[in-house]
């Protein structure tokens, strides 16, 4: 399978990589093996960013600000 990963910030612990048509949550200081904690469609992608950042410790304000 050909899979283009991106990862996407912040990188506090949790990040959110697109594969394929899907986003996937994964932590990122894991070492070894990928877990993928959970993952979303590809249009569900604003959900993915919102989990990605709360259990990162950080407010969905501040991805909004990220992305204005």
């Amino acid at each position: 399978m050909d899979a283009m990963v991106i990862p996407l910030v912040p990188r506090g612990g949790f990040t959110v990589r697109r594969v394929g048509e899907r986003w996937e949550l994964v932590n990122s200081r894991h070492y070894g093996r990928t877990v993928v904690l959970k993952s979303w469609p590809r249009d569900r992608h604003t959900e993915a960013f919102e989990h990605c950042y709360r259990l990162n410790g950080r407010t969905v304000e501040e991805l909004r600000a990220a992305f204005r």
